[in-house]
């Protein structure tokens, strides 16, 4: 038996979440169903990130004990060979024995697209949010800044947890937050980069919906500081819709890397529209 390191990615659109649940289709499901068929008697993986129903990923990580007893490539290509078409296994690594793919994350990096356009991008539609009005990018930059550093974020999280849970609990540190705009063929792509120690429920596209607020001046960057510091969920409005939202990466050391990978942006990351 030997624990892997597993670099996952995945369309969400079909699956009611990353984690296994009582009902409806999962990623991990999928993943553990391939690794018994390959590697019988391996153990229940463990995610990085919880990520919703339609919630996408290119970076999600999995530690697991696994039976295999080829060559870490050898295995990547066994479960590519078996997976459904909507989950593809970018890496795998053999790794320490006490690796755990969740408690040892530093940060994980999620982004949100945003695309503005008279009409919708029909190859790209599952994998951005769809908006026909103008979004201020500077205005959405400026609101970013806000986020940045330690805060109780209760204001964006769902789930009840703003009620539930006291502001320690509900205290993340946000070291990176951007707000990315361009021209693409008959639109406007924004898409907001966050990355954190951790995420609440909900908390990334309830941040999304706010910064689109103030984005098409529908409230003042002042109102983003109020909403943050009542650390109450009933002052953020809904989250945004999930096709926007990909787990980009999950960091293990506090390095930075703010490069734009572009291959990972075009081809595996959705159609550009």
């Amino acid at each position: 038996m030997r624990r892997a390191r597993i670099t996952l990615g995945y369309d969400g659109t079909a699956f009611v979440g990353s984690q296994i649940q009582h009902r409806g289709r999962t990623v991990q499901a999928e993943l553990e169903k391939a690794l018994d068929r390959l590697a019988p008697g391996s153990g229940r993986t463990t995610f990085a990130g919880r990520t919703d129903r339609g919630v996408h990923a290119i970076g999600q990580v999995v530690s697991v004990d696994v039976t295999w007893s080829g060559g870490n490539a050898q295995l990547r290509h066994a479960l590519n060979a078996i997976l459904p078409p909507d989950v593809a296994v970018r890496d795998v690594e053999w790794t320490s024995p006490t690796f755990h793919a969740r408690y040892d994350a530093k940060w994980r990096e999620y982004r949100y697209r945003i695309f503005v356009a008279p009409t919708p991008p029909v190859l790209a539609r599952r994998y951005v949010w769809w908006r026909r009005a103008a979004l201020d990018g500077a205005r959405a930059a400026e609101a970013c800044r806000v986020l940045l550093g330690s805060h109780a974020f209760g204001a964006f999280a769902g789930a009840g947890r703003s009620r539930q849970c006291d502001a320690e609990a509900l205290t993340r540190t946000v070291r990176m937050c951007q707000w990315h705009q361009r021209d693409v063929s008959d639109g406007t792509q924004h898409e907001l980069r966050i990355e954190a120690d951790g995420f609440l429920p909900q908390m990334v596209r309830t941040i999304v919906s706010s910064i689109v607020t103030v984005a098409q001046g529908g409230r003042e960057v002042e109102w983003l500081h109020d909403v943050l510091r009542s650390n109450d969920r009933a002052m953020a409005g809904e989250p945004a819709p999930p096709e926007g939202l990909v787990l980009w990466r999950v960091r293990y050391d506090d390095k930075r890397d703010d490069s734009d990978d572009g291959c990972r942006s075009n081809w595996e990351y959705g159609i550009e529209p």
